[in-house]
């Protein structure tokens, strides 16, 4: 257990990368991570096998719900998703604002500006 304040830049180093993750804690699989993106960088389309929380520390994240992959119809010939799913929908997530998704949902995650997050899977 660290017991001392962490400064992010000192964890965090996007010279030499346009990704990078630190693993700040792990147990019996939840973990808290900082993650760094350069702008234009994406998390390929995933699903998260935990809740997961994310809280933008600095720049700007877009966060996008991949509708075909999490689509609950039989044909997937649906035009629009049910209001109550977020499938297809994007949002934006600025410096400050923390973003909930449950899990075994796909989507990916692309920073909008050079972006710093902590990611918390529980």
């Amino acid at each position: 257990m660290l017991y001392r304040p962490l400064e992010i830049d000192e964890l965090i180093n996007l010279k030499d990368s346009d990704r990078e993750i630190v693993e700040l804690m792990e147990n019996n699989g939840s973990h808290l991570k900082l993650v760094a993106l350069k702008k234009h960088q994406e998390i390929e389309p995933h699903m998260a096998h935990t809740n997961v929380c994310i809280y933008v520390a600095d720049g700007e994240l877009e966060i996008k719900f991949d509708h075909d992959a999490n689509c609950t119809c039989q044909a997937c010939s649906c035009d629009l998703p049910d209001e109550s799913d977020d499938s297809g929908k994007k949002y934006k997530v600025k410096k400050g604002q923390l973003f909930m998704l449950e899990k075994n949902v796909m989507h990916s995650v692309k920073a909008e500006k050079d972006t710093v997050f902590i990611l918390v899977k529980i």
